[in-house]
């Protein structure tokens, strides 16, 4: 009796060893998930607020003439806290009442981050432009007039790298997130006596 209730014992433990072997597999892919996704969810937190705070600056300082590089200042210093992936891409473009992205035939422009050999292709602090997609909006044809408002967005591309490489986590994601704002008047040139 002594002799099976020792081989019972045994295959109890071994038992035991298989349960904990799968449960504390299980429990290190929840926390591993938890911590990818908690990464991911502060990236497109931080840029959605970078991509409101370049929206808010674009809609008062529109047609002044620098207006492009305040708005990427403004995006760039929402990106405080954004470590875990890159910003590709930021949009300023004139959009529709709706607040959609028009696409390729809009009035847009469109910066990246410079790299550090690009000196000399520095448009503002950091920024190139790389180019116009369909007729270029300069700053100083963004004023609102009499009669109906322009909008103005402010789109940020971002790739986020997951950060273990492991399973479903492997390589990188990209999103896009949009913040549009109605055009402020323009300040009025003259002062009545």
């Amino acid at each position: 009796m002594s002799s099976r209730s020792r081989r019972g014992a045994g295959g109890e433990r071994g038992a035991t060893l298989a349960e904990f072997a799968l449960i504390f597999g299980l429990l290190v892919m929840i926390a591993l998930g938890a911590y990818e996704y908690g990464m991911t969810f502060r990236d497109w937190l931080s840029v959605t607020m970078a991509a409101r705070e370049g929206g808010r600056v674009a809609a008062s300082a529109a047609n002044f003439g620098d207006a492009d590089c305040v708005i990427l200042e403004a995006t760039s210093g929402g990106l405080q806290s954004f470590d875990t992936g890159r910003i590709l891409f930021v949009h300023i473009y004139k959009s529709d009442g709706m607040g959609s992205y028009p696409g390729d035939a809009s009035l847009q422009r469109i910066y990246r981050p410079a790299a550090p050999d690009e000196e000399d292709l520095i448009d503002c602090s950091g920024w190139v432009a790389t180019g116009t997609l369909g007729a270029a909006w300069e700053p100083e044809d963004r004023v609102n007039t009499e009669g109906e408002a322009d909008w103005i967005g402010v789109r940020v591309d971002f790739r986020h790298d997951w950060q273990s490489n492991f399973l479903w986590w492997n390589g990188s994601i990209d999103w896009s997130d949009d913040a549009v704002f109605s055009l402020e008047p323009p300040v009025p040139t003259t002062v009545a006596p």
